[in-house]
């Protein structure tokens, strides 16, 4: 029997895409990083034939202004525009499609898509329908995390309070220091089947069975002394998990569990179809075959073990081309100085 996952397992296992600050309110989502940048993405309504999403953007800091871009889509890519956009009875024309919107677009549209249950969008020959049936809500999510309610600077419900009250930036990011790339050595793959022997149920939490078929294990050089093993513990139609273990290249191996952390801090027993090179493992997840709501997250081998550089994630799915990623967690990767 081939051991799988369902889908919305698969989709929790990568970098905690379910966690407090990425939220869904209906056609709407949102994600606020580490840093408090906040980014709100609506789509069509559920089943609708146009694919189309538009981003709000802002980061942390009362003078940081809302960036906002109009994207429909078209036999998969971003139409060219220009676009014409009508919230009502009110027609903005000249709109341009999948770049940044000048501050005075933004300034007359972003009012009208709050007072408003839906917006067509167009570009001559087609017509998108975008749902703002949650739009509100994730604003004033926005608001909450940067501190702007009541404020003059709030997307929603703007009031007196004193805009010094407004949450600046996290002032420090992490850094991830990677180490140096440790060469391979030609007996590193002899090593895979010692090490495996070593561990219960071939490295994984349960026991396997592929039907047969070969596992797709790896094994990567990380220093002088120490090796890291990939190893396949499920198989579904269109992604794998794996489990990541730390070992010794001589005897005694004492394999230790990898521990990866998402953007909560939160230790992920597998990761899907993993991928490590030149010290940075990287990790995509789908959460249906058809791609369009997916999770993403990277992770840079240093002193401390492996620390997470970055992690992104989109909940709705809503046929947008590889999903539209929100990012959750941001980090500064330094690499070692060239000798």
């Amino acid at each position: 029997m081939i051991k799988t996952l369902w889908p919305a397992l698969l989709f929790a296992l990568v970098c905690g895409a379910a966690h407090a600050s990425h939220q869904v309110f209906k056609d709407w989502e949102v994600a606020c990083d580490n840093t408090r940048r906040c980014e709100a993405a609506g789509y069509e309504a559920e089943d609708a034939p146009a694919p189309v999403v538009v981003s709000l953007l802002r980061e942390a800091g009362a003078a940081a202004p809302v960036k906002l871009r109009l994207m429909p889509y078209a036999n998969d890519e971003v139409v060219a525009g220009p676009l014409t956009v009508q919230v009502g009875t009110a027609i903005l024309r000249g709109l341009p499609a999948g770049t940044e919107l000048p501050p005075e677009q933004v300034a007359r549209l972003l009012p009208l898509l709050l007072d408003a249950d839906a917006a067509r969008i167009a570009d001559g020959k087609r017509e998108w329908i975008l749902s703002l049936a949650g739009i509100k809500a994730a604003l004033l999510r926005i608001d909450d995390v940067q501190g702007r309610l009541g404020t003059p600077t709030a997307l929603v419900r703007p009031g007196t309070r004193p805009v010094d009250t407004v949450r600046a930036p996290v002032p420090v990011v992490p850094v991830v220091r990677l180490l140096p790339v440790a060469a391979p050595r030609q007996d590193d793959r002899r090593l895979l089947p010692l090490i495996l022997a070593t561990l219960k149920n071939d490295g994984c939490e349960d026991p396997i069975d592929f039907d047969g078929g070969e596992r797709d294990n790896e094994i990567h050089r990380l220093s002088a002394s120490q090796v890291l093993l990939i190893l396949q513990c499920t198989r579904g139609i269109y992604q794998s998990g794996f489990a990541l273990w730390i070992a010794n290249d001589k005897p005694p191996y004492a394999p230790q569990p990898a521990r990866l952390r998402d953007a909560l801090g939160r230790e992920q027993p597998l990761v899907l179809e993993a991928a490590f090179y030149n010290n940075e493992l990287t990790s995509i997840g789908k959460r249906r075959g058809l791609g369009d709501c997916n999770v993403k997250a990277r992770w840079g081998w240093t002193a401390a073990g492996f620390q997470l550089v970055e992690a992104y994630s989109s909940e709705l799915c809503r046929a947008i081309p590889d999903g539209y990623l929100l990012r959750d967690y941001t980090a500064t990767m330094v690499r070692p100085a060239s000798r």
